[in-house]
């Protein structure tokens, strides 16, 4: 009788394991499937990073300390392009512009279902809160880049080899690239005790601002060079590109090398 029950127990756990196997079947090829939600280019805290320091508080509301945020909706094809932005709430009307603007310039991974590429319909939160505000430019200050022309409102990106050389981006202090790795860059603790060394390479967006956006890294060091070199970028203030007479935002790229036993220009110590 033991053995009896012992088969059947048996039989009902095989009989279970093929139910589960069956169920979870059913489930990737049912309305079921894993959906993956759309995710900016940048990540979030790089994404969060660009949102704060291109923010600006209506000074009315800024001085009377109101907070809020403005909701922006839009829609995602499946190639991450964006489309039909409208201002869903609001804690402001003169917040509204800027929100619509800083959201507009993102840019994303379209949302997967089942791995694959789908269209989406996305809301994006934008905070106002003026004493984190006030807080955050109590520590910073804001860079006027000398602009002259006006800047194209269409927002599409071009690529380096869509513009003349001459029109191509650069520095806003007239400095170079190299010239401002040399002298601001500082090897990150980690990577110098252990040893680290090697290029970040990233990618990010000149707005026609000037400011940087959309950093990704291409090529990754680890040991804080990541960061490190992001932090650079993020610090670095441009001269847009332009394309028939206005300022256009552009694609671009920058290798940042970290040379173990190199000199730092910036404390005088070779590492």
């Amino acid at each position: 009788m033991s053995n009896n029950n012992n088969k059947l127990i048996m039989n009902i756990l095989k009989t279970a394991q093929r139910l589960i196997c069956l169920i979870m079947a059913c489930i990737a090829t049912t309305g079921f499937a894993q959906i993956s939600h759309p995710t900016p280019k940048a990540g979030h805290q790089l994404t969060d990073d660009f949102i704060l320091q291109n923010l600006v508080y209506p000074d009315a509301d800024l001085e009377a300390g109101n907070k809020g945020k403005v909701v922006i909706t839009f829609h995602l094809d499946d190639k991450g392009n964006g489309s039909n932005y409208q201002v869903k709430e609001t804690f402001s009307e003169a917040a509204n512009a800027n929100a619509m603007d800083m959201v507009k310039k993102i840019l994303w991974e379209p949302a997967t279902k089942n791995m694959l590429p789908v269209e989406y319909d996305m809301e994006y939160e934008v905070d106002y809160n003026a004493r984190a505000y006030k807080r955050y430019w109590k520590k910073r200050e804001r860079v006027a880049v000398p602009l002259t022309l006006e800047a194209d409102s269409g927002y599409r990106i071009y690529e380096m080899h869509q513009l003349e050389e001459a029109a191509k981006p650069y520095f806003a202090d007239g400095s170079t690239m190299p010239h401002y790795i040399l002298t601001n860059l500082k090897y990150p603790e980690a990577a110098k005790y252990g040893e680290i060394h090697g290029t970040v390479r990233l990618s990010f967006v000149v707005e026609t601002d000037g400011n940087v956006s959309n950093i990704t890294v291409q090529n990754s060091v680890g040991g804080g060079c990541d960061n490190e070199a992001i932090r650079l970028l993020q610090n670095t203030h441009w001269i847009p590109a332009v394309k028939n007479g206005k300022y256009v935002r552009s694609f671009n790229k920058q290798d940042i090398t970290f040379n173990f036993g190199a000199r730092n220009y910036q404390d005088g110590n070779s590492y």
